[in-house]
């Protein structure tokens, strides 16, 4: 008796991992995301202290760092939308639309459905509701999250730029179970702000992402986790500090990304911070979640706005199938033996060819 009761105190190595885990802290798993930088947390978030969301983030950890396929993607970006009202200049959304290379559509609820209930049989833990569109127009969103955590998703989350809320839809998202809400803001200042931010208004954004935190303190909500992010580039980088000191109170993260020219096509020097050339780098996201675009394409980088790596197309074949498939594999496969560049879609990834300054004369 006193054998058994002592084993079934014994926690497995996987267990004690997940209790222990800071991915913050986790040196290996951040080189892999290195333009990616928190600078404030804060966080009242009791779900990321669940057994099964410790155990997701380990597996999170385990598939980038030891290249795990698992049978479903653990994270899926799903387009809900591919309409935006700004058109800000280091997004590859504003430069396909001005070579006319953008088709504007709205998901469907039905496809959506259709895509949680496969994924939630098959391993899903986590969604985020937008690719390059502003989730906010789709007039089903609100639906959208009630039904992903009703299949018991476990991480849903949206990126905004928070132009398109007023006070009852932002009570109504603290309401339906979103667990994390990102603010893409950029700047602190009027000028600057509306520069980056085009067709937005500074003063009014201010006000809505200031409304959902008091909304949210309202309600006495402990989700969803509210970040605001900065892409960082020269244009901006000597607010950066000043950014996290505004938008501190509002704020349960206060995060900065690394500019990256994510489709080639940005005409303009906006790099921040340099980085070397690293054609051995392998990909975490080829064995963590797949990308599934308003107009049904599904590809394999949520940055492929281009739409290059294009393994599939919803209704034509399942996710499963897509994952599991020969041209997932063998784009993995070249990530192995440090040949992504060949892949075009990898090939233009900072990183893989960093900021690489010219050569001197």
């Amino acid at each position: 008796m006193k054998n058994k009761l002592n084993s079934a105190v014994v926690k497995t190595d996987n267990e004690k991992f997940a209790e222990n885990y800071n991915e913050e802290n986790d040196d290996e798993l951040n080189g892999l995301y290195s333009h990616y930088e928190i600078v404030k947390k804060n966080i009242n978030a009791n779900y990321r202290n669940l057994p099964e969301y410790k155990s997701y983030r380990n597996l999170w950890r385990e598939t980038a760092v030891n290249h795990i396929k698992t049978e479903f993607p653990l994270h899926l970006d799903i387009e809900i939308t591919s309409y935006c009202n700004l058109a800000c200049p280091m997004c590859p959304r504003t430069h396909r639309v001005e070579m006319g290379q953008w088709q504007n559509k709205m998901m469907k609820f039905e496809i959506f459905k259709k895509i949680i209930d496969e994924g939630s049989a098959k391993g899903l833990k986590a969604i985020n509701l937008n690719n390059f569109g502003e989730s906010f127009f789709n007039k089903n969103l609100i639906k959208m999250i009630s039904y992903a955590k009703s299949k018991g998703v476990l991480d849903v989350m949206l990126h905004t730029n928070g132009t398109v809320m007023d006070e009852k839809l932002a009570e109504e998202v603290i309401n339906s179970g979103l667990d994390r809400i990102i603010f893409s803001l950029d700047s602190i200042s009027k000028e600057l702000y509306e520069k980056i931010r085009v067709n937005a208004k500074f003063e009014d954004t201010v006000e809505k992402v200031r409304l959902f935190h008091k909304i949210k303190k309202k309600l006495n909500a402990y989700k969803p986790v509210i970040r605001v992010s900065m892409v960082r580039m020269k244009e901006n980088d000597h607010e950066a500090k000043e950014f996290e000191n505004f938008w501190g109170p509002y704020a349960d993260e206060v995060t900065y990304t690394d500019y990256r020219n994510q489709d080639g096509l940005d005409k303009e020097d906006r790099y921040a911070r340099l980085k070397k050339e690293n054609k051995s780098y392998s990909c975490p996201a080829l064995w963590q979640r797949l990308t599934i675009n308003a107009t049904g394409e599904v590809t394999a980088c949520c940055r492929d706005a281009g739409k290059r790596l294009t393994l599939g197309k919803m209704g034509n074949e399942s996710l499963t199938e897509i994952w599991n498939g020969k041209s997932l594999d063998v784009a993995r496969n070249l990530h192995e033996a440090k040949k992504a560049y060949e892949i075009d879609a990898c090939n233009g990834c900072d990183h893989i060819r960093g900021h690489i300054l010219p050569e001197e004369n």
